[in-house]
Parts: structure tokens; sequence; C-alpha cells
């Protein structure tokens, strides 16, 4: 009946470290790919509109499409650098630590490339039509910040906004990593310190009693 149940395999399959990287890296990597098509809807949905400015906001809506590719771009090579960093990882004990870490890296680097670029692009837009980036990017995804109106300042506000925000991501997905390591790196040497208190005890059990027998034959 063994023969009959999977499960038992499928999970010491993924108690090895290195086979649980495995999974994560290729997971990251579909993650990535699925990016692409699922951009394109977005992308196809704002070339329509672009026709459909006035020939001052044509230029406009071009550029925010560049950014946007550009933004895409970042997103899905950042994604697919990060999945190697996985599959590069060596296992261990405490293997989801740095695992966790590289996640965490890889999530910010994301949203910051694809804020900061969609942000220029978006004050590009709004500076030639005139109009906020929700009509071209319908709807706007919920972690990009939407500063500024639909004004020359606006614009400024909306790039500088963006730019910020996803500064203050980085830093706030390394600190977070940083920490994840230092967690990791803090419970390998505790391991490591008492499986060195184990070995350099186990001479002075063995020793004491030949120690006590060469007391007891002196006497």
């Amino acid at each position: 009946m063994e023969n009959y149940f999977f499960m038992r395999t499928v999970l010491n399959w993924l108690t090895e470290p290195r086979q649980f990287n495995r999974l994560l890296a290729i997971t990251l990597r579909v993650l990535a790919a699925l990016i692409v098509p699922f951009s394109l809807v977005t992308f196809f949905k704002a070339g329509k509109l672009i026709f459909d400015l006035p020939a001052s906001g044509i230029l406009g809506g071009i550029m925010f499409q560049i950014f946007f590719v550009l933004a895409i771009y970042a997103v899905v090579h950042g994604l697919f650098i990060r999945a190697r960093h996985i599959d590069a990882l060596p296992g261990g004990e405490y293997n989801m630590f740095p695992l966790a870490a590289v996640l965490v890296r890889a999530a910010g680097e994301a949203m910051a490339a694809f804020i900061s670029l969609v942000a220029v692009g978006g004050g590009i837009y709004v500076w030639f039509t005139g109009k906020g980036v929700g009509t071209i990017l319908n709807p706007p995804p919920k972690f990009l910040p939407l500063f500024g109106d639909t004004t020359f300042m606006g614009g400024i506000e909306f790039m500088v906004g963006g730019v910020m925000t996803s500064i203050l991501v980085i830093v706030l997905a390394y600190l977070v990593a940083e920490g994840l390591q230092l967690v990791g790196e803090a419970a390998g040497r505790l391991q490591a310190s008492r499986r060195a208190a184990n070995v350099s005890s186990e001479p002075s059990l063995s020793n004491e009693p030949s120690v006590r027998l060469r007391s007891g034959t002196g006497h």
C-alpha cells in the first residue's frame, strides 16, 4: 500500500533544503514568466487609449508605454536573477532564514523597480495629456502611490513621490533581509557552539572510569 501513497515521498523530498530551494527557484521563474502575458494585456489596453488622445498627448502616452515596458523588464529580470541566487544557496539546518532574505529582497526590488519607472513615465504622461495615470493604467496597482494632480507640478510630484517610495521600499526590504540573515547566522553559531560543547564534554566522561580505576589500584 505504501507505493500508492505519495505524500511521504513528497514530504521527505521537501525536507531536503537544496530540493526545497530548487522548488522555490522554479516557482519564482514561473511567476516571472507569467508576469509578461499579464502585463501585455495592460500594455494593449493602454495602447488603445493612446490613439484616443489629442495629438499633443500621444507622445506622452508613447513615453508612458516605453517606461511601462522597462518596468516589466526590470521586474522579470530581477526575479530571474534572484531565482539563481536561491538555487545557489548551500542549504543547511537553518535554510529558511537565508531563503526568506532572498525572497524579501526580490519582492522589494520588484516593487521598487516598477514604482520608480512607472512614476517617471506617468509624470511625463501627466505633462503631455493633463490627465491622471489612472486613465491609462486602469486600474492602477494597489501598491502604486498616486501623488499629485493633473497639472505640471502634479506630474513632478508623481515622479518624485514614486522614486522616493521606491527608495523607501528598497531600504525596508534590505533591512528585513539583513535581519533575517543575522538571525540565521546567530542560530547557526549557537548550534555550532552546542555541538562543540557536547564534543568537549565526551572525553572527560569517558576518562572518568579509568581515573577511578588507577586510583583504586594504587591503594
